[in-house]
């Protein structure tokens, strides 16, 4: 079995291209998946990768999206 590596919130920021207080604020607020460790928030690429198609679908209209 192999572990993927954490990601820490800045990280996570430079991924997302938001800033890592953001990325922080979204994990406390539960609207980004996290895990915390102690005091320290870590985050699972395959976790926010999924979390930003998911909103991406959300957001997006068909017709909108359609790739050209």
């Amino acid at each position: 079995m192999t572990w993927e590596p954490l990601l820490t919130p800045i990280e996570t920021a430079k991924l997302l291209r938001i800033h890592p207080k953001t990325a922080v604020r979204l994990a406390r607020t539960n609207e980004l998946p996290a895990v915390r460790l102690g005091k320290q928030w870590r985050f699972r690429q395959c976790d926010l990768t999924a979390w930003v198609e998911s909103h991406v679908k959300s957001i997006c209209q068909p017709s909108d999206c359609m790739e050209k």
